[in-house]
């Protein structure tokens, strides 16, 4: 009896045991995941304490204002009430891939203006510094600087912007981030690109943290409302 006693005694300690690292290994992968992604976003500037995520599609877009460059303000709803909006981001003139991308996105804009639909780039930089980004591109179309990013923070594409990016942009592009921008603060948008309907509606959004990945003509010109 002494014998079974012990036998079962030790049978469930061993059985417990083994519970327990299941448990163990049911949340430590989870962790993991957790930590890999915050250390994907972090290589792309991004602050941990920031959670970029951008508006979803079918969510109305929000009531900005736009202040052009002549000083003029418009409102967004003014604009696509009228016609489609195709509406996105850029980083500023220091960024080679943003170079490279509206460089060749301006070969064919006009493909989409042609459509009867108002494109708009909204960036963070200065309008001195938009200048120099359209000297380096040869855009064209309408591009707002949002001085004190609440269209960045209206559309959730903004980011603080780290350390250590900042001082890698610094040393590899001879540009500082914070003195690119309007409003003097390390901030930058994901360049994420939204399509608006007439209604207000976003019907496309392109959205990767990873600043390579961007929508181009071709993807905007297979997603515009009919």
């Amino acid at each position: 009896m002494k014998k079974i006693s012990l036998t079962l005694f030790v049978f469930l300690i061993i059985a417990s045991a083994c519970k327990n690292e299941k448990q163990v290994k049911k949340v430590t992968p989870a962790k993991k995941e957790t930590k890999m992604a915050q250390n994907n976003l972090t290589k792309f500037g991004i602050s941990p304490s920031s959670h970029p995520q951008g508006l979803v599609v079918g969510s109305m877009a929000p009531n900005v204002k736009l202040t052009l460059q002549d000083g003029k303000v418009v409102a967004l709803t003014d604009l696509y009430k009228n016609q489609p909006v195709v509406l996105f981001f850029y980083r500023g003139y220091w960024c080679p891939v943003c170079n490279k991308h509206l460089t060749a996105f301006a070969k064919d804009a006009g493909k989409i203006e042609e459509k009867g639909v108002k494109l708009i780039a909204v960036t963070p930089e200065s309008y001195d510094n938009v200048a120099k980004t359209r000297q380096h591109t040869g855009i064209k179309f309408t591009v707002v600087s949002d001085t004190d990013d609440h269209i960045l923070d209206a559309f959730k594409v903004n980011f603080k912007v780290t350390d250590k990016y900042q001082q890698m942009i610094q040393d590899r592009l001879n540009a500082s981030i914070a003195k690119t921008n309007a409003n003097g603060e390390a901030v930058l948008p994901v360049p994420a690109t939204f399509i608006i309907d007439k209604s207000g509606k976003i019907v496309y959004k392109q959205f990767d943290p990873d600043y390579h990945n961007r929508a181009n003509v071709a993807d905007i010109l297979a997603h515009l409302p009919e």
